[in-house]
């Protein structure tokens, strides 16, 4: 009877609109012995499906199939519509992961900080192991004054990526802000067991050591960030610092002088200048045999 028309003489092909693959579908249902909770259940289903192509005409059939349609993930956990429905979810979860990440980006390139993390943390709980969204997040962090925040992002990175130096670079960043320079100095020598040729470990370790008052352990990384490039600005003012600090005096103020030659920002450009100030006032007292001043 299925195969061909239904108890009231209606057909259920062709004019119908209904494919003779659902009837099919049934059959092979129908001709297979299934035990158990799971197989009564299907052979339920397609009984009340039978019932309803039997008592309903034609033309309300294909609004009734279509909520039988909705509701198969349901009864049948394994068809092909059930199996899709966690790759949709997987797929909407990642744009809209994608979606945050654009937004965060945006905000951060206009120093909107705080609004920057709350896009970031928004991308994270839709993508927990997006490893970009915990290093940028832990840039803006940084920015806001947050540095306990921030060490806890780029460790989160770090489990993430445990061979990018960048990771602990930026850690030994955020430690060097919050006073840690004994931990910093440990992230920044990770940084340069895997990148050997990175200015920016040797910077921040000698600021670490610096921090420490470890002056000559500072001025050794210096030396090395300018090796790399002799005409680091950051380096040249540092090293010029360190050596002020170890009474070095006139090394000071021989890197002083080049980093003024290298150095664009206006505000380091006042110190430096302050710092040869300070200098030349000492070098000038100790000729008179009085004590200079103190930084």
């Amino acid at each position: 009877m299925l195969a061909g028309t239904s108890a009231l003489g209606h057909s259920i092909s062709g004019s119908d609109k209904l494919s003779t693959t659902t009837v099919g579908t049934h059959s092979s249902f129908s001709s297979t012995r299934e035990s158990g909770k799971c197989c009564s259940m299907h052979r339920h289903f397609h009984e009340y499906v039978c019932n309803l192509m039997s008592t309903y005409r034609p033309y309300i059939l294909c609004r009734i199939l279509a909520m039988i349609l909705l509701a198969l993930p349901l009864v049948f956990p394994n068809s092909a519509a059930a199996q899709s429905q966690p790759r949709a979810e997987v797929s909407r979860a990642g744009q809209s992961a994608k979606v945050h990440m654009d937004q965060g980006k945006a905000q951060m390139d206009k120093r909107r900080f705080a609004v920057a993390i709350r896009s970031f943390s928004a991308a994270i709980r839709r993508d927990p192991r997006l490893s970009e969204a915990y290093l940028l997040r832990g840039k803006a962090y940084d920015q806001v004054g947050l540095p306990q925040k921030a060490i806890k992002d780029f460790t989160r990175y770090i489990e993430l990526h445990p061979s990018d130096p960048k990771g602990y670079i930026l850690r030994g960043d955020a430690k060097n802000f919050n006073l840690e320079h004994e931990a910093a100095t440990q992230d920044y020598t990770a940084a340069i067991k895997l990148a050997p040729s990175s200015a920016s470990a040797y910077l921040g370790r000698g600021l670490a050591y610096a921090g420490m008052a470890k002056y000559d352990n500072a001025i050794k990384d210096y030396q090395w960030v300018l090796k790399i490039n002799p005409n680091n600005a950051e380096a040249l003012g540092n090293m010029g610092i360190a050596c002020m600090l170890a009474n070095r005096p006139v090394e000071a103020m021989s890197y002083f002088e080049k980093a003024l030659e290298h150095e664009t920002n206006p505000q380091w450009r006042a110190k430096i200048q302050q710092w040869t100030e300070q200098l030349l006032q000492g070098a000038s007292a100790a000729k008179r045999g009085t004590k200079g001043p103190t930084r």
